[in-house]
């Protein structure tokens, strides 16, 4: 059956960010799916209720507590999913944030463009790379890296973030080319989409309209289809495909300025 190239049955897949938002939705998608889950965010509550969800499946899932900035804590997440699986065949690159670089030039020094690039950018590698050996021991295994449409796009105060995705685009490309044919490399580069994070958009009516007038398809997006997009990159379905970036943005086309500071929506 050509829907058996989207099942993910017996995978094991980590899932970073994945206490809400875009990274909950992947989460539960491969739960549904049929993979194991291994949750990885900051906060361990929102975690343990997405495990909890992800479990009602019939899959297992661990949550692990982690700041993807902490080489430590990346560490400690590798050494758990070793112990318990010994191998990984899907990773999800998906934490991010615009962090203390969001703002004007004039105001974000170097150490808080920084740090938003090693949320953003430098995590994506620092995890990847502890993950080769789990990555390597699966019979095939794919990375996904959730990027932004800012990684094209241009709005003012968003220089480090806009910056960050934009290299993790072109760090997908070549993490790609490295690692095929075993280890499949893809990302996807949300538009606007309606998350917790994102909520104070749809509250405000002129601030949902100046966002969505950029969107051809009238809306913002929801994390299933961003969730959808992770699932044909993660599974079978696209085993041909590597080294892209898709856009799932409604047909964004155009360089918003100042009137749509909402572009905060497309933080995964």
């Amino acid at each position: 059956m050509l829907l058996d190239a989207f099942r993910l049955d017996g995978k094991i897949a980590l899932i970073t960010g994945a206490g809400k938002g875009i990274g909950e939705r992947i989460t539960l998608a491969f739960a549904e799916m049929g993979a194991n889950v291994i949750c990885v965010a900051r906060s361990q509550d929102d975690l343990d209720r997405v495990a909890a969800q992800a479990r009602e499946f019939g899959v297992e899932a661990l949550a692990i507590s982690c700041d993807v900035t902490k080489d430590e804590q990346l560490q400690n997440v590798v050494d758990q999913v070793t112990a318990a699986y010994g191998k990984l065949d899907i990773l999800i690159n998906n934490a991010g944030a615009p962090g203390k670089g969001y703002g004007p030039m004039t105001q974000v020094t170097k150490a808080r463009f920084e740090h938003t690039v090693g949320i953003n950018l430098t995590s994506v590698y620092a995890l990847t790379q502890l993950c080769l050996p789990l990555l390597q021991a699966a019979e095939s295994a794919t990375v996904v890296n959730v990027s932004s449409a800012l990684a094209w796009m241009v709005d003012r105060n968003f220089a480090s973030y806009a910056a960050a995705k934009a290299g993790v685009n072109q760090l997908t490309r070549v993490m790609a080319y490295e690692l095929a044919p075993n280890i499949r490399v893809n990302g996807i580069a949300p538009g606007a989409v309606d998350t917790p994070s994102t909520s104070f958009i749809k509250q405000n009516e002129a601030m949902l309209k100046a966002t969505t007038r950029w969107i051809p398809m009238g809306r913002m997006g929801d994390p299933i289809d961003i969730a959808l997009g992770a699932l044909y990159l993660a599974s079978p379905a696209s085993g041909f495909i590597t080294g892209k970036i898709i856009d799932i943005d409604g047909g964004m086309a155009a360089l918003p300025g100042s009137a749509i500071e909402s572009t905060l929506a497309m933080n995964s």
